[in-house]
């Protein structure tokens, strides 16, 4: 157990097979994956923070699910502190529309069959450090990152600061698991914007706000009391625009995770005042955020914006080094898969770790993950996000993109996890030849969409249906043959809407990220 600062007794030691920089999810993720396949490793983990602060609440995919639940083994804890998730609902309006039940809703009709939950991060992280320090990590907390020096295996030296006290480490491995810090790819000078997907995000965490299943929400609008058989206010509900989106997701204790992510070139949110008056000034400008957010109020201290949120490291690895999680890259939140890549990074991490503890060679290991790492990462963004944001705000579009996303990621990545998850976690998503397939598939197909979303434009047709359409999905999605029909079902859609446009000359190509005009760019922040 850890003492009464956060130290174990024996951090003192000068010596450790790994340091991990960084305690929350991928941090501890890694530690426990390593203590339990190697009781005698000797794990440092070293936590900047006193105690975990609130974090954007966040939804979970299905590999997420995967790795929480069947790798960590945690269903039981999230089941019991955390908010089951029952998928992925969208709602779409016209700007003169102000009224909630006029709203287009995309989403699922009934439960989802695979575990999927809406976390509260801050909490999730502290319960795995404790795990990984019950398992036999030792743990510095609160200390800092002085200096570090990756000179190969058994020859890294850290250098770093912990009760006033300033320590030198030698390590035989480090893990940069520092998140968005990414202190590894900074001071490595790895550390890159990717250029090609200017957006922004900003959150906040709310109390009172009233759920789409409420009584009071149905008298208000009285078309929530028909639709899917499974509660709306257990989705993650996103309210969707050109150049925009926003995500509201509940959490155990009662407040809402709200927050807007937008493209620069498309769309400006609010810009006066603080940041929980701007965004909830966005969220009542949408009839279903009016409806919920008219009455909410923020909690203190809980508001973020990040300008410029996707990035990646030129290299994820090196001899006696090896980066997880955010720390390696981060892409977008709409579908909710940055836990995927931290559970895919850190299995990773700790294989190759493993081995090389065993003293076996690792190079191959490391040039191979330096190279699937990137690919994976950029099949990934071109397949689901490259312009994306041209035709989120048009239901028809939307609804093609939903059922081929969704089927493409049953088939291919919660297929794989889910038949072999030592195999699947051991490399990252969309590798391979049939990972290559899919993925050109899926570029192709968004490339498309975002093609049709111009011609709509130029035609006056961009949102046509945003108003009392109802696409509910009524057969759940599962990696077999029934996502296959959901596939072919997303295709038949893009493929009427191909007919409708053939002859119609778009407007322009949305301009190079960095070119955009001063009045798309993103408001700067003090």
């Amino acid at each position: 157990m850890v003492s009464a600062d956060n130290t174990s007794p024996s951090a003192t030691a000068a010596y450790y097979d790994v340091v991990i920089f960084g305690g929350a999810f991928s941090g501890s993720a890694l530690g426990l994956l390593l203590k339990r396949a190697r009781p005698e490793t000797r794990v440092l983990i070293v936590e900047k923070s006193e105690a975990f602060d609130f974090k954007v609440g966040e939804s979970t995919s299905e590999v997420a699910g995967c790795f929480i639940t069947r790798v960590l083994g945690l269903g039981h804890y999230l089941a019991c502190e955390h908010f089951q998730k029952h998928g992925l609902r969208m709602w779409f309006n016209t700007p003169e529309n102000d009224c909630p039940n006029c709203c287009s809703e995309i989403g699922p009709n009934a439960q989802a069959r695979y575990p999927t939950y809406q976390l509260d991060r801050s909490k999730l992280d502290t319960h795995m450090l404790e795990m990984a320090v019950a398992e036999g990590c030792e743990l510095l907390r609160p200390a800092t990152i002085k200096s570090f020096e990756l000179g190969g295996a058994g020859k890294n030296i850290v250098v770093l600061k912990h009760a006033g006290e300033t320590r030198t480490i030698t390590a035989g491995w480090v893990a940069d698991c520092s998140g968005k810090a990414a202190l590894v790819a900074r001071q490595r000078e790895t550390w890159r914007k990717l250029e090609d997907h200017p957006v922004h995000s900003m959150w906040v965490r709310y109390s009172n706000v009233m759920t789409l299943d409420s009584h009071e929400a149905r008298v208000k609008a009285p078309c929530l009391k028909d639709g899917p058989s499974v509660p709306r206010s257990s989705a993650t509900n996103h309210l969707m625009g050109r150049g925009w989106w926003s995500w509201i997701i509940p959490l155990s204790n009662g407040d809402f995770s709200a927050g807007v992510t937008w493209d620069e070139r498309l769309f400006t949110p609010p810009t006066e005042g603080h940041i929980a008056e701007r965004l909830k000034q966005h969220l009542v400008s949408h009839p279903i955020g009016k409806l919920m957010f008219e009455n909410a109020v923020a909690i203190e201290n809980d508001a973020r914006i990040y300008k410029h949120l996707p990035y990646y490291s030129t290299e994820v690895c090196g001899e006696g080094w090896i980066m997880a999680g955010d720390a390696a890259g981060f892409m977008d939140p709409l579908y909710s898969q940055g836990l995927d890549y931290c559970g895919h990074s850190s299995y990773c991490a700790h294989k190759i770790i493993l081995k090389a503890l065993r003293g076996e060679c690792v190079k191959m290991a490391l040039d191979h993950h330096n190279e699937i790492y990137p690919q994976s990462y950029q099949r990934w963004f071109h397949g689901l996000y490259k312009n994306k944001y041209q035709y989120l705000g048009d239901v028809d579009l939307m609804h093609a993109a939903f059922l081929m996303d969704i089927a493409a990621y049953f088939i291919g990545p919660v297929r794989a996890v889910y038949a072999d998850a030592d195999k699947e976690y051991s490399t990252m998503p969309y590798n391979g030849v049939g990972g290559a397939i899919f993925a050109r598939f899926m570029r192709f197909y968004n490339r498309r969409l975002e093609l049709i979303a111009r011609k709509r434009l130029m035609l006056g047709t961009y949102g046509k249906n945003n108003l009392k359409h109802r696409h509910l999905i009524r057969v759940p999605f599962e990696p077999n043959m029934k996502a296959v029909r959901h596939l072919f079902s997303g295709m038949k859609v893009w493929f009427k809407m191909e007919a409708e446009t053939m002859f119609t000359r778009p407007i322009e190509e949305l301009p190079e990220p960095g070119k955009a005009t001063a009045a798309t760019r993103v408001a700067e922040v003090s």
